[in-house]
């Protein structure tokens, strides 16, 4: 199992072929609370809204939720004594927490943002 972050659920939610073809390549995978809220917040768009919530809902029908709960909190807080609090990184730290939790590579277009997470594999499929 791997676990997508929210820039590459965006990118399968659009039909990147690239992305849609690296995760073919894997049996099942997960997305964490926060990126499914992160998703939502996609829908509010005037224009393209109503046609995201159509593919968002195909999208989510073929991945699991791991929900954020207290271990993520506890690794969360481990992650940013480590690196320190970083406001703007603060979901990408909660997406990590999930990854570690669930002892799962992370899959991700930006992997600068999780480059400084002690022990989380990141898959950079930017």
């Amino acid at each position: 199992m791997i676990l997508f972050d929210t820039s590459v659920c965006i990118h399968l939610r659009d039909g990147d072929p690239a992305v849609l073809a690296k995760a073919a390549q894997w049996r099942s995978a997960s997305i964490s609370t926060v990126t499914r809220v992160e998703l939502a917040a996609g829908l509010l768009h005037p224009v393209h809204g109503p046609v995201r919530a159509l593919r968002n809902e195909a999208l989510l029908t073929e991945i699991v939720t791991l929900e954020l709960g207290a271990r993520e909190a506890d690794v969360y807080s481990a992650i940013i004594a480590a690196t320190g609090f970083s406001r703007r990184k603060l979901l990408d730290r909660l997406i990590a927490a999930t990854a570690l939790v669930h002892g799962l590579p992370l899959a991700t277009m930006n992997p600068v943002d999780f480059a400084d997470v002690p022990g989380l594999e990141v898959l950079d499929w930017g």
